[in-house]
């Protein structure tokens, strides 16, 4: 066993079971990071919290917890991998309307990069206010839009309505996340346990 944080092999172990490297001087629990790998191993399987916490009896807390963290992470890799780009293909904005509810709506900017990246565009209160032919018109904007040429960009919209029917609606606070974590899959992005330990 090496240290978790910087791979030096020479390492302390503690009264209390945990472990303390003898370079960076940081302590890790084996068995929290043995739970964080199961999680994680589980979460990029899709599975479930609730089959995640039966299959390892975990608490439900804790892996909803975790899992709030894995999306975080996700979302840190997207900014950067979009980042490291210069080159901008081609773009285009959608709006996404859960179950059609166009006060649930969220409106994006998706990007393509050579990979795919997704901005959150304009809150969608501005909307509250549109009588029956405004909405139609927008669902209309909505499906002119899909349309478009721009192939990767489609396909991950279309991946992305499929993604979404797995949830029973989004919290719109935390509906960013699940479109990045959305992103992150769609792209074939790698997450190790490195990178989760060393977010906060």
């Amino acid at each position: 066993m090496s240290c978790i944080y910087c791979e030096h092999y020479i390492l302390y172990k503690l009264s209390d079971g945990n472990y303390k490297c003898a370079r960076c001087k940081k302590k890790f629990s084996p068995k929290k990071v043995d739970r964080k790998v199961k999680i994680l191993q589980a979460f990029l399987k899709e599975l479930t919290p609730t089959e995640i916490a039966k299959k390892y009896n975990f608490s439900y807390v804790s892996v909803v917890n975790e899992i709030k963290h894995i999306r975080l992470v996700m979302a840190k890799i997207c900014e950067e991998r979009f980042l490291e780009k210069q080159e901008v293909k081609e773009f285009e904005e959608y709006l996404y309307i859960p179950n059609k509810d166009i006060h649930k709506a969220q409106n994006f900017l998706t990007i393509d990069y050579g990979n795919i990246y997704n901005i959150m565009l304009s809150d969608m209160k501005n909307y509250d206010s549109l009588n029956e032919k405004e909405i139609k018109s927008l669902f209309l904007q909505s499906r002119i839009i899909k349309y478009q040429n721009h192939i990767k960009i489609q396909e991950f919209w279309d991946y992305f309505e499929e993604f979404m029917k797995k949830f029973r609606g989004v919290n719109k606070n935390n509906f960013f996340y699940y479109l990045k974590e959305a992103e992150f899959r769609f792209n074939n992005f790698k997450i190790d346990l490195k990178q989760i330990l060393q977010t906060k």
